[in-house]
């Protein structure tokens, strides 16, 4: 009994000698403390509007054949869209520009001995004042199931605009930020986070354009009078403020 007694002695002493030389030379245990700071923000939105007139237009234009034999309701078919597509190449229009979109044949099934055969092209319009002369082959070539001109921005021109929408929405926010803080007695620091939203290309408008019903009409065959309008491209953005 007495032996064991000593023996924890023994032990305690020599825990509290490594103890000791770790406190003296080492200092204190390292405690970690996790300290988190809630930021207050301040946000404030603003729209930037531009307005741009549509650079390009998008025509869908078919041709459609009936008769007894499919072959020859086939070739009546590629000749006219073979006509068709050098017609729009005579007016400017690009190859790449040039899309066939469909292709079929089938039975008529009001009377089964004959034939439909349909094909179509959707057409990319590059220079504005080609769609007056692109419409007129609708009576020129007697083409059907004809849709557009559809209008809208190409690429570069939905770029560059939506970057001064941008540039617009941001100097708008930042003025109502000074306005508001202002009013309300606040002192505001830096950015730090911006938000922008979905990017809206208005409706765009065309006005006076002849209405398009294909099937040959002679009087489609005069120059078709086309309004290309004007387009909206909204762009919202949110930009949020420290406040001291």
């Amino acid at each position: 009994m007495l032996k064991k007694m000593l023996e924890i002695v023994m032990v305690a002493v020599i825990v509290a000698g490594v103890a000791g030389a770790y406190f003296r030379w080492m200092g204190a245990l390292p405690i970690a403390v996790t300290q988190t700071q809630k930021m207050s923000s301040f946000d404030v939105s603003g729209e930037g509007k531009v307005v741009v007139i549509p650079d390009q237009a998008v025509v869908s234009m078919g041709v459609q054949e009936t008769g007894g034999n499919l072959k020859q309701v086939q070739e009546a078919v590629n000749k006219k869209m073979t006509s068709l597509s050098k017609s729009l190449k005579d007016l400017g229009i690009a190859e790449k520009d040039i899309k066939t979109t469909g292709y079929n044949y089938y039975p008529d099934w009001q009377n089964k001995s004959k034939f439909v055969a349909y094909a179509s092209l959707s057409i990319v319009i590059r220079d504005m004042e080609q769609v007056s002369p692109v419409m007129d082959l609708v009576g020129s070539l007697g083409l059907d199931n004809v849709s557009g001109p559809t209008f809208g921005l190409s690429e570069d021109l939905m770029s560059k605009t939506v970057k001064e929408a941008r540039s617009l929405a941001i100097d708008k926010a930042k003025a109502k930020a000074e306005e508001l803080s202002g009013l309300a007695g606040m002192k505001l620091g830096r950015i730090v986070n911006v938000a922008e939203g979905t990017n809206r290309p208005q409706n765009y408008l065309m006005r006076d354009a002849l209405p398009i019903t294909g099937g040959g009409n002679s009087e489609l065959k005069t120059t078709t009078p086309v309004e290309v309008g004007s387009s909206e491209v909204v762009v919202d953005v949110t930009l949020s403020y420290e406040t001291l």
